[in-house]
């Protein structure tokens, strides 16, 4: 399924820092211009296997905030939309040569990286506690992030996999739990979004209609994905996103190919924060 492909710009800042001593962390700017599902990957995005590096993670754990040491403060790996997320890393000892890479994905999309040059920290060491180094990597975003599972951050030390650590984005603490009601296929909508004429049997002219309703919760996101013949015409997709919560909210998405549908069955997935809610079957003549 594609990612929120209307998302246009996203800001995202990766500050990395490491904290033997006091060093104040340099911060890399990194901006995406592009959807993110088209945003170039340096790597694939397959997560790598587990540690085969010349240094020892000890620890990786998320969290809502980092100490001045670089341990983290409040960890958890759920984040809300628009929170900042951190990633502290205990690494065994004082490596001193060699870059540690973080490598932000959702599922097969690449967000960002930022690397820490262990050779340029550690040579100015100023403390350290109980002789091994902390690192840690700050991701914000100009756009709240969309909720769903399949985060996470590959680490990487000289291009060698360290291990694949995931996390999640949930929504926010006053979203009402979103709940699809109803889902009609049908060959238009009214103002008020109740189906006109549902059918599951249309002509290759014919403007499909997916029209819905729900209990939908703030930040909760939808998304239709169409089929035509059984390959996705991405021309088709569309999301959107709520701003509040709305109970009993009808919704709906449509769509045409280019040069009509041909002659078979296809089908439209509704998505709702990433989760296949239904796979709804047509026909065309």
């Amino acid at each position: 399924m594609n990612k929120r492909w209307y998302i246009l710009l996203v800001l995202l800042l990766l500050l990395p820092a490491l904290a033997c001593g006091g060093d104040d962390p340099t911060p890399i700017v990194i901006v995406v211009t592009s959807p993110p599902g088209q945003s170039e990957s340096p790597t694939e995005a397959a997560p790598p296997p587990a540690q085969t590096g010349a240094i020892e993670i000890l620890e990786a754990n998320f969290a809502h905030g980092l100490s001045d040491e670089m341990q983290a403060i409040d960890p958890g790996s759920e984040f809300q939309p628009d929170e900042t997320i951190y990633l502290s890393l205990t690494i065994k000892g004082r490596p001193k040569e060699g870059a540690v890479t973080a490598r932000f994905y959702w599922d097969e999309v690449y967000i960002a990286e930022a690397s820490i040059d262990l050779a340029d920290v550690n040579s100015g060491l100023l403390f350290s506690i109980g002789e091994n180094t902390y690192a840690g990597y700050t991701l914000t975003h100009e756009q709240p992030f969309p909720i769903g599972d399949g985060y996470r951050a590959d680490l990487f030390y000289k291009d060698q996999a360290l291990g694949s650590y995931p996390f999640r984005v949930v929504p926010p603490a006053d979203a009402i739990a979103t709940v699809i009601n109803s889902v009609t296929l049908a060959r238009g909508a009214d103002e008020n979004y109740n189906p006109i004429e549902p059918t599951t049997q249309f002509s290759a002219a014919d403007t499909v209609y997916l029209v819905g309703n729900g209990n939908l919760g703030l930040e909760t996101w939808l998304q239709a994905d169409w089929f035509v013949s059984g390959q996705l015409d991405e021309a088709g997709t569309r999301s959107l996103t709520l701003e509040e919560n709305i109970e009993n909210a009808g919704f709906a998405f449509s769509f045409v190919p280019e040069g009509g549908w041909p002659a078979g069955e296809h089908w439209v997935i509704l998505a709702v924060n990433n989760e296949e809610i239904g796979r709804y079957s047509f026909t065309t003549q």
